[in-house]
């Protein structure tokens, strides 16, 4: 169902894409999507993440949780942490599973994506003065960047479910450890945009006019598409 806005939730929004007579202001350039950053932190065995591992990522399940443009919100199914033969493996089939589950969302609201996962240590630094003290803190670090048609342009960033969801809970997942938000800005897990992408995201693409009765896009002469995206000739 589309999602409808105005005050009155009268009026049903239209989906927002490319303006495909844009053009860039230096086309030799290479094109970017946009790229986002999921960093999480591993709590360790005093949760703050001193001397935390990288294997306390392993054998735990998480989701993402997507809101598209329409504002429909979307979960994935559960996101296994499974150790592989070594590190790079799990990193590679950690991205594989990624790709699949947020491709796998319904009425293919993202058509095209690609993940890459990187598991390792960040140095942290506790203290001040003579009382300084150096550690490590494990991280898994997730990049997302939305290739497809239909995530053209700025997305709403990306939601990680990390809290146990069991029985009666959907989806159910044992979540991760991580460090809380009390300990820090520097040890504290985040979302955010890493790059940001050159196509832009309007309604109908701005080459057609949306119908509020029915949430479609009613392109102009010379335009056809979902997100009137693709011209069918000069005009």
């Amino acid at each position: 169902t589309k999602a409808f806005f105005e005050i009155d939730c009268s009026k049903r929004m239209c989906h927002t894409g490319n303006d495909v007579l844009d053009t860039r202001l230096d086309a030799s350039d290479v094109l970017q999507t946009q790229k986002q950053n999921i960093t999480l932190y591993a709590a360790g065995p005093t949760g703050n993440g001193s001397s935390s591992v990288v294997s306390e990522f392993y054998g735990r399940t998480f989701a993402l949780t997507f809101v598209s443009t329409l504002n429909e919100s979307f979960t994935t199914i559960p996101i296994v942490v499974e150790y592989q033969t070594d590190e790079f493996s799990t990193e590679l089939a950690l991205s594989t599973q990624i790709e699949k589950a947020l491709e796998s969302l319904p009425n293919k609201v993202i058509d095209d994506c690609t993940a890459n996962v990187t598991l390792g240590y960040d140095s942290l630094e506790r203290g001040h003065g003579f009382g300084v003290q150096y550690d490590t803190i494990a991280f898994m670090q997730i990049e997302v960047a939305f290739v497809g048609a239909g995530v053209q342009g700025t997305q709403n960033l990306l939601q990680v479910e990390m809290n146990e969801c069991s029985d009666g809970c959907m989806p159910k997942i044992n979540g991760l450890n991580l460090v809380s938000a009390g300990f820090g800005e520097n040890v504290t897990s985040f979302v955010a945009e890493k790059m940001t992408a050159d196509y832009n995201a309007y309604e109908c693409g701005r080459r057609g006019k949306c119908d509020y009765d029915t949430g479609l896009c009613e392109c102009f002469t010379g335009f056809v598409g979902e997100t009137c995206g693709t011209q069918s000739s000069l005009v």
